[in-house]
């Protein structure tokens, strides 16, 4: 048992070190951008927009975002810097994968469940409730966009690399899903 969860282990450091996703977000983020009418560029900050319409009427202080990622990755840092900019500096709650054991096991969960294979992976929560998982980096002015339309669809909206999908509230099997990697996105131990 034991020599299986090295092999495991290994592969799943092999993931990592291939598994910065940026380029297959492209396609997702083109998708919910056309379905929402915004443009797929990445913002530089968020001064360069002069009225806060992106929020699409959502207040900015009740977004938190779990990122599971590597200090090594590249989105990962970027998503680390951007969505503080954004949200404000208490939005963001950082779990470094590779030196903590904790965390690397409740990825591992997220990995089984969901079939996710890269970093960044970000918990869209508002007010408390997760309403998104995206797999890479992502525009945060997308991010009001897919939380109103999780909202609209009650349902969690998954953007990883195998494609888009949405868990719905009514559902039981989804229920008990969602209720698990809720769980997960706030059981992690924070970066210090």
């Amino acid at each position: 048992m034991k020599f299986v969860r090295v092999i495991l282990l290994v592969l799943l450091l092999a993931s990592f070190s291939l598994g910065c996703i940026s380029s297959n977000q492209t396609q997702s983020q083109t998708q919910i951008s056309s379905s929402t009418g915004t443009q797929g560029t990445m913002a530089q900050t968020p001064s360069s927009t002069t009225t806060q319409d992106w929020l699409q009427g959502l207040d900015k202080s009740k977004f938190h975002f779990y990122i599971y990622g590597l200090d090594t990755c590249p989105h990962c840092q970027k998503m680390k810097k951007l969505l503080p900019e954004y949200f404000g500096n208490g939005s963001l709650t950082f779990y470094e994968v590779r030196s903590n054991e904790k965390n690397f096991q409740i990825y591992y969960n997220f990995s089984r469940l969901i079939g996710v294979q890269g970093v960044p992976l970000i918990g869209v929560f508002y007010d408390g409730k997760l309403y998104a998982i995206i797999e890479g980096e992502i525009d945060p002015k997308l991010i009001p966009k897919i939380v109103k339309e999780a909202m609209k669809n009650k349902g969690v909206i998954l953007i990883i690399s195998a494609g888009q999908y949405i868990l719905p509230f009514n559902n039981t099997k989804a229920v008990s899903a969602i209720n698990n990697m809720t769980r997960w996105f706030r059981e992690g131990v924070p970066e210090s």
